[in-house]
């Protein structure tokens, strides 16, 4: 069933690193990825996380990141912290307090999906940054050879 024509090919074999300091919220994400045949990588804090980006030099597709974590560091300051070292790397932000201002501005700056959520919530969300980074390194000779 996993083979079915047009499902999700455009996210087989890409690299996630899901960062939740809860373990339901990782291993529910890394099911509904893995599903759709991406790779998954795992840190349940924002600290654990940068350094496992800095150990790939950046070398993943996608960041799905909770807000609030544990630490001196939130997931919306790795969000931006990627976004700095790493523009190429989207990252979608979660959160179960949508109400609170940092996730209202994070909003406004990066896809955010509020908690809970279904798959197909997070799927559209991942295909959606992961196609807007291929559209973009598609068209990026292009725009080069022209000038």
């Amino acid at each position: 069933m996993d083979d079915l024509p047009g499902r999700c090919s455009a996210l087989a074999d890409r690299i996630c690193l899901i960062v939740d300091d809860e373990p339901s919220i990782r291993a529910y994400l890394r099911a509904i990825l893995q599903r759709e045949r991406m790779q998954t990588l795992e840190a349940d804090t924002a600290a654990q996380a940068l350094g496992i980006i800095q150990k790939l030099d950046g070398h993943l597709d996608l960041i799905v990141c909770d807000i609030k974590m544990p630490g001196e560091m939130d997931g919306i300051d790795l969000a931006y912290s990627v976004r700095n070292t790493f523009p190429a790397v989207p990252v979608i932000l979660i959160s179960g307090y949508a109400d609170v201002e940092a996730a209202k501005q994070a909003a406004a700056s990066f896809q955010f999906i509020q908690k809970p959520f279904v798959p197909e919530a997070i799927l559209m969300a991942v295909k959606k940054v992961v196609g807007s980074v291929d559209a973009n390194a598609s068209q990026a000779p292009i725009a080069k050879e022209k000038v």
